[in-house]
């Protein structure tokens, strides 16, 4: 589909479990437009984190590998890209939100330190500038920007996980992120 943002055409993700292939997702497909939500859902177990991760080229390897199909983001094939061009998209132009968001940030590192480094790995931006733009992620997820010097452990499980949509939308474009 030419409107399409993600494509994602029978993806098979295995896992090598003692010799044997384990099949974990087997022939996931979907389209995703433009300005559209999709939501994933299925039973314990059934592939759902795999599959994102498989898009995020996360799939721990070994033991796992996109064993078949295709995913293609924004027109570009993500199967078999190198970790290099993969590195640059994640975060900037395709992010994950993890379900437990303690997996997402660093116990001994301050939350607004945390959101600032990924400005500074996706934006030519200045320090002064990542820390302020960090602290208007917070509060657009509804946390006082004073709380950007506290840690992880000091936020409730909620509030830990608008720490971590603040750091997905922190690289968005301007343009986006004003949209919300």
């Amino acid at each position: 589909m030419r409107d399409s943002i993600l494509e994602v055409n029978n993806l098979q993700v295995s896992f090598d479990i003692g010799g044997r292939d384990a099949v974990a997702v087997d022939r996931l497909s979907f389209s995703l437009g433009h300005g559209r939500t999709l939501g994933i859902v299925g039973e314990s177990g059934s592939g759902k984190s795999i599959a994102s991760l498989a898009i995020m080229g996360l799939v721990p390897s070994p033991p796992g590998r996109i064993s078949g199909g295709s995913i293609r983001f924004m027109g570009r094939e993500l199967t078999g890209m190198p970790e290099h061009e993969l590195r640059a998209l994640r975060g900037k132009d395709i992010s994950m939100i993890f379900q437990e968001p303690m997996t997402a940030l660093n116990p001994i590192m301050r939350v607004g330190e945390q959101i600032e480094e990924v400005i500074v790995q996706h934006q030519k931006i200045s320090a002064k500038d990542a820390q302020e733009k960090a602290m208007e992620m917070l509060e657009m997820v509804g946390i006082p920007a004073a709380r950007s010097m506290e840690y992880p452990h000091q936020f409730s499980g909620g509030m830990k996980q608008r720490v971590v949509i603040a750091m997905a939308l922190a690289c968005r474009s301007e343009e986006h992120t004003s949209e919300l």
